[in-house]
């Protein structure tokens, strides 16, 4: 994203109005009955417009703003603009647009584009586009459904899944209150009781149960305790994490199933995406001659 969210939404607020200021940055709107066009996910509103990205929409000073244009803008927007009716996100996309070239009109009027520290940062700006361009060009060789499926079989296939804890939480405001609540549990008081009284947290009306869990869904925090007693057993001691103390009780301890390939695709997915780009970046800085020059540089060295 050229700019940063905080400097979007100061330059929305400045040159669109604070209406269209919360629509393009926040995306907290309601729909209208009125809406022409029913809420649509922001990705595939883009991929549509993809499908004719050469299409000019508006023109700025005689330059032409595009559909793939509108697309990539679309692609920077919050994902909760998606509850919005496609009309209204098209139209915010399309004026965030719009008001950037203009800016941009003008700093070339204004002779900005010549500015050395500037001519450096569009040069970065491109060669960052460029190695963006070059890794989403190649991970399709890399990340195939034959690469899912081979990872999945050697991480998940027939083997046992993650532990998984079933325990239950008290959540108080301060560690004295935490103290206090340790002391009443070791003087015999009963767990799920105490949480309906005393427990901020939601779970408190089902007692603070919570359902089985792995150690990775849980705060470190949390977990590391959690992990470590046995069923029947509560924490000694307060635990402090999101602002509140928590005192937690293990009921059941069991190991997961193995999860489907279908369940983990996306987590496979990511991992070899990940393994692929650092691939990439490592080849491709091996193939390149590079000569480090040194901090005080050599005056003869072209610019960058």
């Amino acid at each position: 994203m050229l700019f940063s969210a905080k400097f979007r939404l100061l330059l929305a607020r400045i040159l669109l109005g604070p209406a269209v200021a919360a629509l393009c940055v926040v995306g907290a709107s309601a729909q209208s009955p009125q809406d022409e066009a029913a809420p649509v996910s922001l990705a595939k509103l883009a991929s549509e417009f993809e499908k004719s990205p050469d299409t000019v929409v508006a023109t700025v000073n005689d330059t032409p703003v595009t559909l793939g244009t509108v697309a990539d803008r679309l692609r920077d927007f919050a994902p909760n603009l998606a509850v919005l009716p496609s009309s209204m996100v098209y139209k915010a996309a399309l004026e965030d647009v719009i008001q950037q070239r203009a800016m941009a009109v003008k700093a070339k009027e204004l002779g900005y584009d010549q500015d050395p520290a500037t001519v450096r940062r569009i040069q970065a700006a491109t060669d960052h586009e460029l190695a963006l361009a070059l890794v989403r060009k190649l991970l399709p060789e890399m990340v195939t459904d034959k690469a899912i499926q081979d990872r999945y079989n050697l991480t998940y296939a027939n083997k046992p899944g993650p532990e998984e804890v079933r325990f239950r939480v008290i959540a108080v405001a301060t560690e004295t209150d935490a103290n206090l609540v340790i002391a009443a549990l070791n003087k015999g008081a009963n767990f799920a009781e105490v949480a309906k009284t005393s427990s901020r947290d939601p779970s408190s009306i089902n007692g603070g149960e919570i359902a089985f869990t792995p150690r990775d869904r849980l705060k470190p925090e949390i977990s590391s305790v959690v992990f470590a007693l046995l069923p029947g057993q509560w924490s000694l001691f307060p635990i402090y994490t999101n602002g509140l103390w928590w005192i937690v009780q293990v009921e059941e301890r069991r190991q997961g199933g193995t999860p489907s390939l279908d369940a983990t695709r996306e987590q496979v997915r990511a991992e070899l995406t990940r393994e692929a780009s650092a691939e990439i970046v490592l080849k491709t800085r091996a193939a390149v001659a590079v000569k480090d020059l040194g901090p005080t540089g050599k005056k003869d060295a072209a610019p960058r």
